[in-house]
This record gives structure tokens, sequence and C-alpha cells, in this order.
């Protein structure tokens, strides 16, 4: 969370950093764009350098600059500077995020753990949400960035959990696998169009209610209510574990997504709306977590995990791109069909892969 809050929490970001920072909605956007960007780039480049790098000591280091960049957040005014601060935040909380999957891929059952880690992480960002409008009304961008401060301190109190003998390398899994495979190339493509499935949809989701004259209030529920189910979905691989066929849950989180968008194709009124975007979030959260597991159970060395982080950030990046493109030509609709054609192009190209996987 230390490493992934900016994510979990920029509507409230940029709405205080444009209030209390007096920076305005469009320099505040400015920096979580930039910040954004540095996160998506450092985790690209851990894909090709995390098993050279000593993952205990580049966790801590990364910490320590995400902790200092947020205390000098609190007193910062000038906007280069704090834009300059942020950036190297983003790049150190994308070294964090590929070790950490990869760490967690390597336990016994890792169906469970992902469920489980991804799960604490909504739960918390749920908590945090709620406490941050107390935060910023009582001190500004000073109670915002102490949040996320905090947070930092949590995480350096949990790396007495963290395990020493976790390395880089593993020479025996290393060799026996083979990378890069056709196989994994294609699921490696599978988790792009996942994502890009996944957000072209959601970063339309508010403009695609209100074209077909959602009201802002219904909208506004069913989307604070889908991060329920977003967190049920992420309680099942948790509970299950490797006890169901991975190839069925993919199928089920994949299909579950498609099936809500198709829906709002055919009828989107306020009920059918809240309907789909509860599947949508449900399926979101439960094929993240198997297709975590996935990767992880792929490739014992890590490095296929590590690069799933970097195709997951790459996919989030062009999912609204490809959808922004779209609604300026064909409108809402078309930015649903291909939100549908991504989905099941995803669930064509990962296919393989699982079901290798189911028969090993």
């Amino acid at each position: 969370m230390a490493a992934a809050q900016t994510v979990f929490i920029q509507p409230a970001y940029v709405d205080t950093l444009a209030r209390y920072g007096r920076l305005g909605a469009e320099r505040a956007g400015y920096i979580l764009s930039w910040e954004m960007t540095a996160f998506a780039v450092t985790t690209i480049a851990m894909a090709f350098f995390a098993q050279r790098l000593p993952w205990k000591r580049t966790i801590w280091a990364a910490l320590i600059v995400i902790a200092s960049g947020n205390i000098l957040s609190m007193f910062l005014t000038d906007f280069q500077q704090l834009l300059v601060v942020r950036i190297l935040v983003g790049g150190a909380s994308g070294l964090i995020v590929p070790l950490a999957f990869a760490t967690v891929g390597r336990l016994a059952n890792p169906e469970r753990a992902f469920g489980l880690m991804i799960g604490i992480l909504l739960v918390y960002a749920a908590l945090f949400l709620g406490i941050m409008p107390r935060l910023t009304s009582a001190a500004g961008v000073t109670g915002l960035f102490s949040g996320m401060l905090f947070t930092c301190i949590l995480a350096a109190l949990g790396m007495r959990w963290f395990p020493d003998h976790i390395r880089p390398e593993d020479r025996d899994a290393r060799s026996k696998f083979s990378w890069p495979s056709k196989g994994h190339r294609l699921a490696l493509f599978g988790m792009l169009l996942y994502f890009a499935h996944l957000t072209s949809f959601w970063s339309f989701a508010s403009v695609i209610a209100e074209n077909n004259r959602l009201s802002e209030g219904s909208v506004a529920v069913a989307l604070a209510t889908s991060q329920i189910t977003g967190i049920v979905g992420t309680m099942l691989p948790a509970v299950w574990g490797d006890r169901i066929p991975l190839i069925r849950a993919l199928a089920i989180a994949v299909l579950g997504c498609v099936a809500s968008v198709a829906v709002l194709l055919v009828l989107t009124d306020a009920t059918t709306f809240l309907l789909a975007v509860l599947l949508f979030h449900f399926g979101w959260n439960l094929g993240h977590s198997y297709l975590l597991a996935l990767f992880a159970r792929l490739d014992p060395t890590s490095n296929l995990i590590v690069m799933a982080t970097a195709m997951q950030k790459v996919g989030i990046a062009v999912g609204p791109a490809i959808a922004a493109a779209i609604y300026g030509v064909k409108g809402s609709d078309w930015v649903m069909v291909a939100s549908l054609v991504l989905g099941l192009a995803a669930m064509a190209a990962l296919t393989p892969a699982a079901r290798i996987r189911a028969g090993m």
C-alpha cells in the first residue's frame, strides 16, 4: 500500500492538491499524471533489472525515498519543486510493486496469497479514503501526506517479516525455465489486454451513465458500492486457493466483466448500471488475483510475474487512451464495444497458458 497508495486515492489526491495546495485542478492533475508515469516507467524497467537487484535492500531504499518525498511534500509550495519530488516518489513506488508481487508469488499457495493481499489493500484503501476528508479539513495538504507517510511507516515495520532467504536468482529453477517462450509472450499480451479491457470501460463508466441520463447520485452510489464486490472478488481466491481450476476462475472473472459491459449495451438504467458495475468490479479483482497466481506458477524464477506487472501498467495506461480516442469519434456505445473486444481477446490470449498450467 505504501507504494500503490496514490493509485487508490487519486480523486482525493487531486482534490486536496487543487484546493488546499492552491495548485488548481489542472496543475494537480499534471502532478498526478507525472507521478503515475514515473511509477509505470520504473515498473516496466523492473521487468529487465529485478533479477540483478537485491530485493530487500531495493525495497528499503525505495521506502526511504517515498517517506522522504511525503515529508518534503508537506512543506513545498512551489509547483516545480513539488513536481520533481512526486516524480521521484512515483519512480520509487514502481520499484516496490513488482518485487512485492514476485515475493508473494513464491509462496506455497499464490492464489490464496494474492487474494488476501489485494483484499487487504482494498480494505485499507477504503478506510484511508474514509478518513481522508477529516485529515485534509484539519491539516490540508499536510494531512494528506501525513496519512501517506503513516502507510510508509507501517510498511517499514512490516519489513521485519520480509523473508531473508528470498533471492533474485534461483539457479536450479532458472535451469528448468526456458525464457522467453511463445506461450509466455502470449500470456503477457493477454495481461495487457485484460487491463486495457478493464480501464477502457471503467475510465468512461460515469460518462456512459450520464450519456444515458442516469442521475449523478445513482452513478456515485453504484461506483462506491462496487468496491464491496471488489473485496468479495479477492476473498474467493483467499478461500478457494488452488481448489478451483485456474482456467475456470479466469473464465468466470473475464467473462463476468465482459457480460457486465454487454448488458449495458442493451439496457442502461439505474438498476442495470448498478448490477453491471457490481459484477464488473467482482470480476476485476477475482481475475487480478488468479492472473498473478498464474504467472507465479508458470515461472519459479519470478521473471514472468515481474514482467506481467509491467504489462498490467501498460494496459492501465493504454485502456483509457483507446476509450478516449473512440469516444471522440464514435461515442460511448462504441467504447463498450471496444472493451468487449479487448476482454474476449484477453481471454483467448490467456487460455493457452492456463491450460498448460492445468496440465502440469
